[in-house]
């Protein structure tokens, strides 16, 4: 039999730690490589929310990776190898064409969690039991306040300074909590994504949850620098190859202005989020490496909310704020 070989994994902004087992010589009995997953050991009368969501999209054709076996005292899993190279990584190396080859595999995937994954409802699945609804949405602005603003920035907020910013964060987020549901990866962007046997391999899916329809598609086209890194032309092409997939699945026409608009909206709250998420990553777990997120996802963020008037009285408090 082979020798089993452990090497660690670099994960994304992520608690869990990961290692690759390889066999050398790899052997038929086992595949040649495969995934560990370290996480908090559960009890082995429970599901955890990575297996219970996993099993709900794969059940609706998402290429997520298989499970070979867990050991819940440990917090172990053992999972399909999807290998290293993810999505943002082709978009960074590929010609034009191919980046919007993978744009269009990831999408592809994510038209089956909006069509099948989101009509049939898993009472297994805690997705369906969660909601970015107006709670949620406006707990993501506060951590973008406290990590952001007052973390890395060190700006003191008085508490009317403090009002007048939930005010209007909390006008923002009733406005997305009114949108119709569609089941949410909730974190689906290019360095979640695998680029594996020419398809989009989907990880991290553990905290889907339901919510506006736009969510994940401006997750994966406004994340950290992709709209600088894709361009205007090919997000606009690969949002038109959204809206044509999604109407060809359903039979029924999409209002692209009013998808556009709500995008916008989605996006400027998904940017603020994830501007907490990289100054948090910052300053209290010490990973500078997310910094240089934070500029070109702030960039973005202003030049979508220039072209709202709704949107003004936030983008002026917010330039109060960001250096």
């Amino acid at each position: 039999s082979g020798v089993p070989m452990l090497t660690p994994l670099t994960a994304d902004a992520s608690t869990r730690r990961y290692f690759r087992l390889r066999w050398d010589p790899s052997t038929p009995d086992y595949p040649a490589s495969c995934v560990i997953m370290l996480c908090d050991p559960w009890p082995p009368d429970v599901t955890p929310d990575f297996l219970s969501v996993g099993r709900h999209l794969r059940a609706h054709g998402v290429q997520v990776p298989a499970v070979y076996g867990v050991v819940p005292a440990e917090g172990l899993m053992c999972l399909e190898d999807y290998g290293d190279s993810t999505l943002a990584s082709q978009w960074y190396t590929g010609t034009p064409a191919e980046r919007v080859t993978w744009g269009q595999r990831a999408i592809d995937e994510l038209v089956k969690m909006h069509t099948s994954g989101t009509r049939h409802v898993d009472p297994e699945c805690p997705a369906f039991g969660l909601a970015f609804d107006v709670p949620k949405l406006l707990s993501e602005l506060q951590y973008f306040r406290l990590h952001a603003i007052v973390g890395l920035w060190q700006h003191v907020l008085t508490d009317s300074a403090g009002a007048e910013l939930d005010a209007a964060f909390a006008a923002l987020c009733t406005h997305l909590a009114a949108a119709p549901r569609y089941f949410c990866h909730r974190d689906y962007h290019g360095w979640n994504i695998m680029a594996y046997q020419g398809r989009a391999g989907v990880l991290d899916f553990q905290d889907a949850r339901m919510g506006p329809q736009p969510y994940d598609l401006a997750s994966l086209l406004t994340d950290r620098g992709t709209p600088g890194l894709l361009g205007e032309a090919t997000l606009t092409l690969l949002c038109d190859y959204y809206l044509e997939r999604m109407q060809a699945e359903t039979g029924q026409a999409i209002d692209r202005g009013a998808f556009s608009e709500l995008f916008d909206h989605v996006a400027v709250q998904r940017c603020l989020k994830a501007t907490g998420t990289f100054a948090a990553m910052t300053v209290l777990h010490q990973r500078p490496q997310y910094r240089p997120y934070i500029a070109p996802t702030l960039a973005y963020l202003q030049t979508v909310m220039q072209r709202y008037n709704t949107l003004q009285p936030l983008l002026r408090l917010l330039r109060r704020y960001i250096p």
